[in-house]
């Protein structure tokens, strides 16, 4: 969508009545979210850029095609990119805490005639909130630093060092005490 002038799509969200007829849209006035100026819809750029034109299909399509899949990695395993190509890997999900479902349980589960219900193996994965995972491309780097010296910079102990170069789930604040730390010895 080709903005008004001052605008960007940071602090432009526009919104309008929805109107199926196109012939109408010339006659449509909507208002910037970010703000609350009101705008008129034009289905041509004007020479004050004073208007909003809507995005035709094409482009909310071509928009679409070149948006990353934020579910998979690329082939060589860093984060899928708009012009990523070829045979997508697996993301890793991480789980917290494993909670076995038993007898005593979320009323939830009893509604509908699932069988796997019956079984005692069955586990819930529960969303970790606090704890992160450094990529693997900073792991690596990092292992090459070494733990001692990560240590001495940081002054964080041996063990969330470790369990960070190991992939395993870390506090957000500690992670974040590495990465500034790395980019004080790249510095």
């Amino acid at each position: 969508m080709p903005y008004p002038a001052g605008y960007d799509n940071s602090n432009f969200l526009f919104i309008a009545p929805y109107e199926s007829d196109r012939k109408k849209w010339k006659s449509l006035a909507g208002v910037n979210l970010a703000d609350g100026h009101k705008f008129q819809v034009a289905m041509r750029p004007t020479a004050n850029q004073d208007r909003v034109i809507p995005d035709s299909f094409r482009i909310v399509l071509r928009n679409y095609l070149g948006k990353p899949e934020v579910k998979s990695l690329a082939p060589d395993g860093t984060p899928c990119t708009g012009t990523t190509q070829g045979l997508l890997l697996r993301a890793k999900i991480i789980a917290g805490k494993l909670v076995p479902v038993g007898k005593e349980t979320d009323r939830h589960w009893e509604k509908g005639e699932d069988p796997s219900m019956l079984d005692s193996r069955v586990y819930i994965y529960e969303k970790q909130r606090k704890t992160v995972v450094a990529d693997a491309s900073e792991r690596k780097y990092w292992s090459v630093i070494g733990i001692r010296r990560l240590m001495r910079e940081s002054k964080l102990s041996q063990a969330p060092i470790s369990n960070a170069i190991k992939g395993k789930p870390v506090r957000r604040q500690t992670l974040s005490i590495i990465r500034q730390t790395v980019a004080q010895i790249k510095a």
